[in-house]
């Protein structure tokens, strides 16, 4: 039986529509009738991994923020890919509440970039096939407390794994049916998250739960904030006044730690991609799904989903950057022109141009 567990406890309901089969051969196997090999155990894994998710915001109070049809036509395109991996992971970029909470200070609301989302969409995250989303962003505390408490409650509820708060749910772990742990691990650079700048205990989190897990998954958001900063510095990066990290590095002490695969999230564009001791090191996967109140022109509308299989022993087998682009309060749409794949193989190309990892101008992942 497949099932989510916050590291601080919180047990996560059974993700039933993308498991029922397994829990069939599960009662089989419990039977006599169905035997599990040695193979089965030793398969590859597969993720699907998105960037930032926003769709839609109640804020301003009376705003036109919501989509067509209440968003139910927003992953139309994408879910089947996220319901193909046999994990799907993305990030949160704001909260779920109904009430109004507690919105941080500001003396123009129409200004200001608060995102409320009702609480009833995340129906969507399930229908679409999401099962970890990140909250560790600058974000996740916009409506105070209120926003923070139903956000996780909302998660919870409804099955969906979440991780990045340092003092309520840091990590997570589940359980694949044949036995298997995958961790997650999420670090931001704002209050309440595990920091992406304390790189002690980055590798404390992520040496603790490789110790339980056959893979790790780590997640960040960091980085400049925009067209301007779609390269990697290889340095520390300052924006709006704050540490956004170094996000290299992170990324860097992150494997090195025992993380398998990484993704990144915060700038608002896609970024290069790495292999990295034969590890995919994802910077940025831009913005992925946001109709609303986020800038989509250009490289801000490119949206990339990563499908990335890896070996038994977590290093990176093969994957795809599966090419979109969002339309203004519709979401994500098939790009036929594959223009996210080509970005980030320049990206790539430029920024990591030792790096042993190939990408074709369709998306298609390997290993020179």
């Amino acid at each position: 039986m497949l099932h989510f567990v916050c590291k601080q406890g919180f047990f996560r309901k059974e993700v039933v529509m993308k498991v029922k089969s397994l829990l069939i051969a599960g009662f089989l196997i419990c039977q006599g009738i169905l035997t599990v090999s040695s193979h089965t155990k030793m398969a590859p894994v597969s993720f699907a991994f998105a960037g930032d998710i926003m769709m839609g915001t109640t804020y301003p109070d009376n705003s036109n923020y919501l989509p067509p049809e209440d968003g139910a036509n927003l992953f139309q395109d994408v879910a089947h890919l996220f319901k193909q991996a046999d994990f799907a992971a993305a990030n949160l970029e704001g909260t779920m509440l109904d009430g109004p909470g507690q919105p941080k200070k500001c003396t123009d609301p129409n200004l200001c970039y608060f995102f409320r989302m009702p609480t009833r969409y995340v129906n969507h995250l399930k229908n679409a096939g999401i099962d970890f989303v990140s909250v560790a962003n600058n974000h996740v505390n916009d409506f105070g407390p209120d926003g923070l408490t139903s956000t996780q409650s909302t998660l919870s509820d409804n099955g969906l794994l979440y991780a990045g708060l340092r003092e309520s749910c840091p990590t997570a772990v589940t359980t694949a049916p044949d036995g298997r742990k995958i961790g997650f691990a999420a670090f931001g650079h704002n209050r309440g998250t595990l920091s992406i700048l304390d790189f002690e205990e980055v590798r404390n989190t992520v040496n603790d739960l490789k110790k339980e897990c056959d893979f790790v998954v780590v997640s960040f958001h960091g980085g400049g904030e925009g067209a301007k900063f779609t390269h990697v510095p290889h340095a520390t990066e300052t924006c709006f006044g704050e540490n956004r990290g170094n996000v290299e590095a992170f990324a860097h002490a992150a494997v090195d730690a025992g993380a398998d695969v990484v993704y990144g999230h915060g700038p608002h564009v896609p970024r290069a991609m790495e292999l990295y001791n034969d590890h995919l090191i994802m910077y940025s996967l831009g913005n992925f799904c946001t109709p609303f109140r986020v800038n989509l022109a250009g490289v801000n509308g490119e949206a990339p989903l990563v499908t990335v299989t890896l070996n038994p022993d977590g290093t990176f087998k093969e994957g795809k950057i599966n090419s979109f682009k969002q339309i203004k309060g519709i979401g994500p749409r098939k790009d036929a022109s594959n223009s996210v794949a080509k970005t980030i193989k320049k990206l790539s190309q430029t920024d990591f141009p030792n790096s042993p990892l190939e990408i074709s101008d369709d998306g298609i992942l390997t290993k020179k």
